[in-house]
């Protein structure tokens, strides 16, 4: 009789005992002397101009350390492939959610009441929330401001709405179709999806004494986080480490920067370390989900349920960084 030593025996998940123990230590839960707390201040409009940014009341307020704006990180540009996001809008605002200021703290509640005393002059813009709509001529661009953006390849140049393009094909399609017995075609959605996760984006960034980049986060991709913010700060890699923590759910949603980029900008105007933990309002409206697309399949089959021919396109809602488009 064959006896395994694992199949049919309870094995312990390697970090069950510390989870269900509560000794695991999460990034939202770090402490560092002298830790000041970052919070950011959010667009209420889904596409306006920015006109005006007044932060003369936050600087009066006691406990307060550093308040940036677009102005103060103009060029800074973060994104896991495209580098197209800036830490802080700068001139307009792309969606609701989008990081118009940031403050840095002693505590959570001075930075709270913080935001509340920066005073942004918005002009509304129209705004286009349907991707397909989005890639019409005479649709709002959102997404404008910069003839090229780099990517993983080289620069990438997007077309209006349309950040990014891409064409697979095999054979003759349209022969195919030509010699079909049945064609079908059908368009189907799909909706965007947060991951649902219980522990929220955070992060810790510190400048230590040798001018390196110490970072804390609950992000997936350790050495893609460097890269990204590498390429965002302009500092090379081997100045920044990265210290994994635990992570308290992903399902997918874990691996861009997120607010990394801007804790270090608070870190380095303040001088001090600096802690940045996203509320659920905030992972809701300006996470990283899933992005929702548009599927059109065309489909051409043989009366004997042979499948003759298939084009499909999908078009990938980008939200305010552009619409992807596949076929």
């Amino acid at each position: 009789m064959t006896t395994y030593a694992v199949v049919g025996k309870p094995v312990t998940r390697e970090d069950g005992p510390e989870k269900v123990s509560g000794r695991t230590c999460y990034s939202g839960d770090l402490m560092l002397p002298g830790m000041l707390w970052g919070k950011v201040l959010r667009s209420p409009f889904p596409h306006a101009r920015i006109v005006h940014i007044d932060t003369s009341r936050a600087w009066q307020l006691p406990g307060v350390r550093a308040v940036l704006t677009g102005q103060d990180l103009a060029g800074m540009l973060v994104g896991r492939t495209l580098r197209d996001v800036p830490l802080l809008a700068h001139e307009k605002v792309r969606f609701v959610g989008e990081k118009v200021a940031a403050v840095a703290t002693d505590d959570v509640d001075t930075a709270e009441e913080a935001l509340t005393l920066i005073d942004v002059d918005y002009a509304e813009l129209p705004a286009v929330f349907d991707p397909v709509e989005a890639m019409q001529p005479g649709a709002p661009v959102v997404h404008d401001g910069s003839p090229a953006y780099e990517g993983p390849s080289g620069l990438v140049h997007p077309q209006g709405n349309i950040g990014h393009h891409t064409t697979w094909s095999g054979g003759d399609v349209e022969q195919g179709f030509r010699e079909s017995d049945l064609i079908f075609e059908h368009t189907f959605t799909t909706p965007w999806v947060h991951q649902g996760y219980m522990e929220p984006y955070a992060c810790m960034v510190a400048i230590d004494e040798a001018d390196r980049i110490q970072v804390w986060a609950n992000n997936k991709q350790p050495f893609r986080l460097r890269w990204q913010l590498a390429s965002a700060l302009g500092v090379p890699e081997d100045r920044i480490r990265i210290n994994p923590c635990a992570i308290g759910g992903d399902f997918g949603g874990k691996a861009g920067a997120m607010d990394v980029p801007l804790a270090y900008a608070l870190a380095q105007r303040a001088g001090r370390p600096v802690k940045m933990l996203m509320t659920y309002s905030e992972e809701l409206m300006a996470g990283n989900p899933r992005h929702p697309a548009v599927i059109t399949i065309k489909s051409g089959v043989k009366q004997d349920g042979r499948l003759w021919a298939r084009r499909t396109r999908v078009v990938y809602n980008g939200g305010p960084m552009g619409v992807s488009e596949a076929r």
